[in-house]
This record gives C-alpha cells, sequence and structure tokens, in this order.
C-alpha cells in the first residue's frame, strides 16, 4: 500500500488522494504532496525484480552508471585507473551485460594512496572476488576480462575412474585455470589490462 501512497495522485489532496488505516496503530496515514523519496538500487540484483518492477511503475528513474573521469589521477607505475575501468566494464559488457559493469568508486579510493600495494589490494579483496560471483567461478571468463597476467591455464590431466561416459575423454583433458597471486603482479601486469606494453 505505501508504494501506491507515494505516486503523485494518490496523495493528500490529490485527485485520487488515498488514506489508508495502519493495521497496529489503526491510524489514518496518507502522504503529504510535498514529500519528496530519492532512493537507489543496484540492477544487477535480480532477487527484487517484482519490487523492482512495481518501482519503475511509480517513479522517475535516472541511470548513474560508471564515471571513470573522476579518477583523474595516475597510479605509481604510470597505471591510469580510468583507462582500467573503461577497459574492464567494455569486456563485462561483452560478457554479460550493461548491469554488471563496476563503479568507479572501487577504485576512488586509490586517489589518497596511490600506490601499487593499493591497487593489488584493490583487486585482491573487491574486484575479482566480484569477477568470481559474475562468472560462477570460471576462471576462464576472468581471464578473458583482466588477460593472461591474472589467469593462468593449468594443464592436469586427470585420469578419470573406469566408467563408460561418452565424453569421458574430453573431459579428462579439459583445461582448467587458476588465479595468479596478486602479490606476484607488477605494473605492467595491470596496464596489459587496457593496452599494449613491451616488457623492455
Amino acid at each position: 500500500e505505501l508504494i501506491t501512497l507515494l505516486e503523485d495522485d494518490k496523495r493528500l489532496g490529490a485527485e485520487n488522494e488515498l488514506i489508508v488505516t495502519l493495521p497496529y496503530s489503526g491510524t489514518k496515514f496518507g502522504v503529504p504532496s510535498n514529500l519528496h523519496v530519492i532512493g537507489t538500487m543496484n540492477t544487477a540484483d535480480r532477487s527484487v525484480e517484482a519490487l523492482d518492477a512495481a518501482l519503475r511503475r511509480r517513479f522517475e528513474f535516472q541511470e548513474l552508471g560508471p564515471e571513470p573521469d573522476l579518477l583523474d589521477f595516475t597510479i605509481a607505475g604510470d597505471i591510469d585507473p580510468a583507462a582500467l575501468l573503461r577497459t574492464i566494464n567494455r569486456r563485462l559488457e561483452v560478457l554479460r551485460d550493461r548491469d554488471h559493469m563496476i563503479g568507479h568508486a572501487y577504485l576512488l579510493e586509490l586517489k589518497n594512496e596511490q600506490t601499487l600495494e593499493a591497487l593489488k589490494h584493490v583487486f585482491k579483496a573487491r574486484i575479482i572476488p566480484l569477477l568470481q560471483e559474475y562468472f560462477f567461478g570460471d576462471w576462464g571468463k576472468i581471464g578473458l576480462v583482466l588477460g593472461k597476467s591474472f589467469v593462468r591455464r593449468r594443464d592436469l590431466s586427470v585420469q578419470l575412474a573406469e566408467f563408460d561416459h561418452d565424453e569421458r575423454d574430453a573431459l579428462g583433458e579439459r583445461p582448467t585455470w587458476e588465479l595468479v597471486d596478486v602479490s606476484e603482479l607488477t605494473n605492467l601486469d595491470f596496464r596489459r589490462i587496457y593496452e599494449r606494453v613491451d616488457d623492455r
């Protein structure tokens, strides 16, 4: 009922004014016309999809996407966080969708500590776990986002149990992937995400 009361024409004094009786107190309740409700929601969270549809019918929406231009600083080792974020988000948009792009807030905190160690911490503690959620632990797809400096292939042939299965041999040779220890990464590894870097 509260969602309905928030509609402009259901406010107190409006054409279709609506007043409800609160269930516990029995008090009459309506929403005044001068009340402005501003809220935020994460569109990637589909668990609230039914509520999302109900809200979208009643409110104006303004999309607030990532703003890489706010990352107007350089991290030690000539790393451009704006270019880094743009590249990661372009890849996420292709591999997932627009709702799964990473916000600039993940890197904005580095403005106060523009070190390679701080960047490694952000990747290890926030960005990589988020990508794991996005791709359900599929390290191959995470590699398509971050590159071979971050994810490497493990050639791990497994002798599967004797069992009559059509794909037994192929499954035993299926490649697996593992994350490189973030502490081992260099500034060149991060720059390789968004540009071709000469190792010399």
